[in-house]
């Protein structure tokens, strides 16, 4: 909130600062153009100098061409900054100068914009210079009193002349870097730092032509170098203007610049930061952290309680601390009456598979005593089939209770003990290696693991039962590779049992017994699963295929007893 009743502030005093510095540097750059001229004065009134004398030779020249020679060794000799003066006819060829040389100038550059021009012009080319030295052409037209071209003046100039033989930077926030005067199509003539480095100072997106046809004006820009800098224009003549190279006013970047300006609303916010961040810590975080501290270490699985120790803190924050050792204690107290549940969850499972599966060996001796009472060898086979069946499904539910009854069971143990028990009940103990079981781990739910036992229970009493050696009856149950989460259960044994798992649970026909009974609740126990079975008839032995998906949902609650669901399946 400090930060937020800040902004209005800082803002305004950010905006005022750079009003200031903005109408600073247009202050700096509109005197620039002044301070130009003042700085070039020697050179200006040299160049002007020259430019009279080449119109007053013209003038002599126009009206005694006889004595030329002499005059402009007059004008040459009354002042000894210029090099040479010379008459340079159209044709080119010169003959008369104040030093006596010649020179066909028909070849140079400027020749021809020289000859036809009606105005002054002047400009810098070392091909016109007698000694090969840089030197600034002043050129004036000679015509007769009818106006007919003659030819022109040439007055040369030294440039050690204009910078009294010093060519160097300037500098400094009083002195401009360089100076350049240049004619109207943009040609360097002078340099305050040489001809030669003049392109080292010149403004990189604009050229001197564009900028000379312009009024004065004074603007920033970047030089060949990448440096910014500050350009001053001021036009001397209608051929002549002079660019003023100068360091930008109070050079420093944005803060650097004006300092002062800026620090006020800096200082004014890193104080509004500072209070705020000492008064949250102080007030809020410090206890906030504490805070979450706790609740980590109570949300670890050690469900650790810290002492939650607050340095006199804030109403609320105390509030909500006791509110946090409340929920805590609710917790713990919950999950602990959630464990005591669970365990006897576990318990009565254990004893309703324990009672089940004494109840169902109960029922098996009460048909074992009908069977000794009847001499019917019909109802003797049908009293032995139910006796059989009821003792499968006892094993299965009294190997749940030893397996402690919790939601999830090692199936592959479980298969193990009703392997066990129903080859002693159909009498295959008496065989070596009568079944061979290749079980892999697997973990079930009860709501998959027990139909997947009492279907086994269920194949397995299809085979033929004592009295055959033959080969051992095999079974698998593994993943299936490649398939994902889906697993298979393979019975394979003697072609005896073909006519048991090929018809019998088709037709209900079973040597007397209600072999409808065993059909009806293998196909519950299949569609329990949400399984498919598949019969493989290999020959010499037949093969039971049950492929399921595994369930991941452990908490299903576990199904009823086998005989309730055989009824509800008939």
């Amino acid at each position: 909130m400090i930060l937020v009743a800040l902004l209005p502030l800082g803002l305004l005093a950010l905006a005022q600062a750079r009003q200031s510095q903005r109408q600073a540097d247009e202050t700096a750059m509109a005197a620039s153009i002044g301070r130009t001229l003042q700085e070039a004065l020697g050179e200006v009134r040299l160049i002007r100098a020259s430019q009279i004398t080449a119109q007053l030779l013209a003038s002599v020249l126009r009206d005694d061409m006889a004595h030329c020679r002499t005059h402009l060794a007059s004008y040459a000799a009354a002042d000894p900054r210029i090099a040479r003066a010379a008459f340079v006819p159209l044709s080119g060829r010169m003959e008369c100068s104040s030093d006596g040389s010649a020179q066909d100038f028909t070849g140079l550059a400027h020749f021809a914009r020289m000859r036809d021009a009606r105005a002054p012009q002047i400009f810098s080319d070392p091909g016109w210079s007698s000694s090969g030295a840089v030197e600034i052409s002043v050129v004036s037209p000679v015509a007769t009193a009818t106006g007919e071209p003659m030819g022109f003046v040439l007055i040369s100039l030294p440039e050690t002349a204009m910078t009294g033989g010093e060519m160097s930077a300037r500098g400094g926030a009083e002195r401009p870097l360089a100076l350049i005067a240049s004619n109207r199509a943009g040609e360097v003539v002078y340099a305050s730092v040489g001809i030669a480095a003049a392109a080292d100072y010149l403004p990189a997106t604009r050229d001197l032509a564009r900028i000379n046809s312009a009024p004065p004006q004074s603007f920033a820009d970047t030089t060949p170098d990448g440096m910014r800098r500050m350009f001053a224009s001021v036009p001397l003549t209608h051929d002549l203007h002079l660019l003023g190279v100068w360091p930008l006013p109070r050079d420093g970047g944005f803060l650097g610049r004006n300092a002062l300006a800026y620090l006020l609303p800096a200082l004014m916010w890193l104080t509004g930061v500072g209070v705020t961040f000492l008064g949250v810590e102080r007030l809020v975080t410090r206890h906030v952290r504490r805070l979450a501290k706790a609740m980590r270490a109570f949300g670890s699985d050690s469900r650790s309680m810290p002492e939650l120790d607050l340095d006199n803190p804030p109403a609320e924050i105390a509030s909500l601390a006791e509110a946090y050792r409340t929920m805590t204690a609710t917790i713990l107290r919950d999950e602990a009456e959630l464990e005591n549940l669970l365990r006897q969850k576990a318990g009565l499972l254990r004893e309703v598979h324990h009672r089940t599966g004494n109840s169902l060996q109960l029922i098996a001796s009460f048909l074992r005593m009908h069977r000794r009472e009847t001499e019917e060898e019909n109802i003797r086979a049908v009293l032995d089939d139910l006796h059989n069946r009821v003792m499968s499904l006892s094993t299965v539910h009294l190997g749940l209770y030893r397996m402690a009854g919790g939601a999830d069971v090692e199936v592959d143990q479980l298969m193990a003990e009703v392997i066990g028990r129903v080859d002693q009940i159909y009498g295959r103990s008496g065989h070596k290696d009568a079944i061979t079981a290749d079980l892999h781990p697997l973990v079930l739910g009860s709501a998959q693991a027990v139909p997947l036992a009492l279907l086994l229970a269920e194949i397995l009493s299809c085979f033929p039962s004592g009295g055959e050696a033959g080969p051992p009856i095999l079974i698998r149950l593994g993943p299936v590779p490649g398939a994902g989460n889906t697993a298979r259960l393979e019975v394979s044994g003697p072609a005896a049992a073909r006519a048991r798992l090929t018809g019998e649970y088709a037709t209900g026909e079973h040597a007397g017994a209600p072999a409808v009974i065993g059909a009806r609740l293998i196909r519950g126990f299949v569609n329990q699963l949400s399984a498919t079975m598949a019969v493989e008839d290999q020959g010499p032995r037949i093969t039971v295929m049950i492929t399921f998906t595994i369930s991941h949902n452990r908490d299903d609650p576990d199904p009823a007893p086998a005989p309730q669901k055989a009824d509800a399946i008939a």
